[in-house]
This record gives structure tokens, C-alpha cells and sequence, in this order.
């Protein structure tokens, strides 16, 4: 009644100036249909006033722990271990966003949810707001601090100590998961480690061992000209092959993280994927396709790269589960301004989840398959990274297959930077 009385007095005002008529009807009719309209919008800000005022929402620390739900953190991945404490301590707080700064720590980087949070200042302190995130807390208290920062509440009430105290509680307990969720994944990796390590000792065994050198040994003697089909011959050669390919991955496998020494040499690119398709036995279901660019020398460890190349060759094959067909090119590409020498490897098979591709394909022990330790391609990318290139994957999703790139220097920028190596030690 007060709201039609308001705008039926202010209305009157303003026809009276345009009209001189002391009484209208259209006065009567603006403040009927104001007061209609705005009644429960008036009506419903003060109930929400009266609410945040007489009954205001403290976050309640002991029951926002333990919704953070700390003992299945170290489960996820480790990309994902922070996003998604954050998105928890969103949804206990009630906050819009937040971030976790870690850029003060080794290797460390800033962490924000959603995916669409405010960019976090330079540098960060506790003594107020910081752009456009409402609290700031130092999670770690040294040279090396880390920030939890937070955004405005949903409800948009503001700040007081009451719930400041209730949240720098709340951050102090998120400090301790999330060390606890690094460590135990740490130990996990470590253990997984030490797994690896104890099966390479045992492949190392007598027996297998023995077994080794038997294959070798026929091979041997069969190659010496007692069988005469060129097939027989084919196969004996690929078995020594296998062999020595076996020995050198237990060698890598008793140490996944030995330093690998690379001794490169001019490489001709295109003959060394001709060499790896020819010496391998495919499944009948496989068809092989090249297409071979052309390529300047590259700058390569044969015997390292030919075991890249099988590496990938085997994965495509499991991957199609030896039905399909596999394409490889070589050719150049541009990185960084500088040429280098490339070899694709394309599948047809089962594809890979796009989460496992980004955060876990090249990990140690990171795998997706039933029976597989997950070291192949992590020996690879450190192979390719200490020849000063790299290795790729992409796949479209499951089911559509995947590609894996491998990028050498070339030989003639690879001398160029050693002769200026040379010339600033000198």
C-alpha cells in the first residue's frame, strides 16, 4: 500500500507540471500498475535483507572438511589434485572462484577454478583484497609462500572476521590435504618404482636369461646357410633382432630414469623407417603405408631411434589390435622458427581419451592397457628429448585412432650449435 501511495503522489506531481490537472486517472493508473509490478521484487530484497542481517551463513569449518574430502585427492591425476581441492573449497564456502599460487615454488604455477576465474595479481600479499578475488591467504609461511585466494561469496554478503577466522581455518587444513594428496602419490610412485625395478631384476633372471641366448643361439645357426627360404632366413634375422631389442629395453627398464647417452650421427631419415618396416614381421591384418618426404641428414642415435620407431610401431599394432591400417611419413616441420626433420605415425585403432592424453600418456607407468607397464613411452620422450627433439600424440578421441610425431634436429643445425659451443668455450 505504502509502494502505491508513492508512486501515486510522485505520478500526480508530474502530470500536474505537464498538464495542470490537479487529479488524473493516468496517475491512478501508473501507480496501480507500479505498485502490481514492483511489490515482489521490494518485498523479496527486504526478506533477503532481514535474513543476511538477523541469520547470516558463517561457513561451518568442521563440516566444509569434510566435504573437501581429502582421502581420495591422491587418487586423481596430479593435474588434477589441485582443481579440484579449489572447486571443493568453492562449493564449502560458497565462493564464486578460486586460485592457488604457487608461483614462488619451484616448478610452481597458478591453479584457478573455474576454467574462467580472474587472472591473479603479479603478487599477491594478505593485506586486503587483490583485484578482483576478495581473500587472500598465505598457505605456507617461507621463503617459497603459496597463496589460496578467494573470490566474492554467491550471495555477494561481505566479508567479516567471523567467517575470515572460519576460512583461514578452512585454508590451513587445505594446506595439509594437499601436501598429504602430493605425497601419497609421490610414495605411490615411488613404490610403483621400486615394483618396476624388482621385475627388471627379474627379468633378469637366469631362466630368462638362458632363454635369450638360446634364441640367440639358433638364430645363429640357422642364419649360417642350412636352410635355404628366404622366409626361414627373414625370420631368423628378425628373431636376433628381437633379442637384442629385448636386452637393450631390460637394460633401460632397470633404471627408467638413467641418463641416456645419445651418440648422433648423419642420419638418413627416410632409410632408417624403410630399414624398421622391412626387418618387422607384421600381422597379416596390418597394412603398412609410407609416404617418405624429402629429408636433409638428421642428427641421430640409430640404435635408439630404431627402438622409438618399434615402440610406436607395437603400440599401433595393439592399438588396432592387429586389424587396420598404418600409415608413417617423414617429412619437415617448422619449431620455433627452426627446420626440423619429423616421422608421423598414424593409426587406425582404438584412439586415446583426450584426459589421458594430455596429463598421463607420457608419465612413467602412465598406461592404458590391460597388460603394459607404461614405460615405453616414457623411455621414448626421454630419448627423443636428450637427442634435443621431442615426441607427440594426437588422437580425436576414442575410437578414431592417433598419430605420434617424432622431431630430430637436423644435422647441419646441430653442427652449427656445436661450433658455437665450442667458439664460447674457447
Amino acid at each position: 500500500m505504502a509502494l502505491f501511495v508513492l508512486v501515486l503522489m510522485v505520478s500526480e506531481a508530474i502530470i500536474y507540471e505537464l498538464s495542470g490537472e490537479s487529479v488524473s486517472i493516468w496517475a491512478m493508473v501508473i501507480a496501480g500498475v507500479s505498485a502490481a509490478f514492483g511489490f515482489a521484487p521490494v518485498v523479496n530484497w527486504l526478506h533477503r535483507w532481514m535474513d543476511r542481517l538477523l541469520f547470516p551463513q558463517h561457513l561451518n569449518v568442521a563440516s566444509a572438511i569434510r566435504h573437501l574430502g581429502a582421502d581420495d585427492l591422491a587418487d586423481l591425476s596430479i593435474e588434477n589434485i589441485e582443481i579440484t581441492l579449489l572447486e571443493r573449497i568453492c562449493k564449502v564456502s560458497r565462493r564464486r572462484y578460486a586460485a592457488l599460487d604457487e608461483r614462488h615454488v619451484a616448478d610452481g604455477k597458478v591453479f584457478v577454478y573455474p576454467a574462467d576465474a580472474p587472472p591473479v595479481p603479479d603478487h599477491p600479499s594478505e593485506s586486503g583484497p587483490q583485484g578482483d578475488y576478495e581473500v587472500c591467504m598465505k598457505l605456507r609461511d617461507d621463503e617459497s609462500p603459496i597463496y589460496l585466494l578467494l573470490g566474492p561469496r554467491e550471495d555477494e554478503w561481505p566479508l567479516d572476521a567471523e567467517e575470515r577466522r572460519s576460512l583461514e581455518g578452512l585454508a590451513r587444513f587445505a594446506s595439509i590435504t594437499l601436501e598429504h594428496a602430493r605425497l601419497t602419490r609421490q610414495q605411490a610412485r615411488e613404490a610403483r618404482l621400486d615394483s618396476i625395478s624388482r621385475i627388471a631384476q627379474q627379468l633378469h633372471s637366469h631362466d630368462l636369461k638362458n632363454r635369450l641366448h638360446d634364441l640367440a643361439f639358433l638364430a645363429h645357426h640357422l642364419e649360417s646357410g642350412k636352410l635355404d627360404d628366404d622366409d626361414v632366413r627373414r625370420l631368423v634375422l628378425a628373431i636376433g633382432r628381437v633379442t637384442g631389442r629385448m636386452r637393450a629395453l631390460m637394460d633401460r627398464m632397470a633404471d627408467p630414469n638413467a641418463p641416456v647417452e645419445v651418440h648422433p650421427v648423419p642420419l638418413d631419415l627416410n632409410q632408417l623407417v624403410e630399414k624398421s618396416v622391412h626387418e618387422r614381421l607384421w600381422p597379416e591384418g596390418v597394412r603398412v603405408e609410407t609416404r617418405l618426404g624429402r629429408l636433409p641428414p638428421a642428427a641421430g642415435d640409430e640404435e635408439l631411434l630404431r627402438g622409438v620407431l618399434h615402440n610406436l610401431y607395437d603400440n599401433a599394432v595393439q592399438a588396432m589390435n592387429s586389424q587396420g591400417v598404418l600409415t608413417i611419413e617423414t617429412g619437415l616441420v617448422e619449431e620455433d622458427n627452426v627446420s626440423m626433420a619429423c616421422v608421423r605415425v598414424s593409426d587406425t585403432g582404438c584412439g586415446i581419451d583426450p584426459d589421458f592424453l594430455r596429463h598421463r600418456l607420457f608419465e612413467l607407468f602412465g598406461t592404458n592397457k590391460a597388460q603394459g607397464l607404461g614405460v615405453g613411452l616414457y623411455l621414448s620422450r626421454r630419448i627423443m628429448r636428450a637427442h634435443g627433439g621431442d615426441i607427440v600424440a594426437e588422437s580425436p578421441g576414442p575410437g578414431q585412432g592417433a598419430t605420434f610425431t617424432i622431431r630430430l634436429p637436423l644435422w647441419a643445425m646441430e653442427q652449427g650449435f656445436r661450433e658455437d659451443e665450442e667458439k664460447e668455450a674457447a
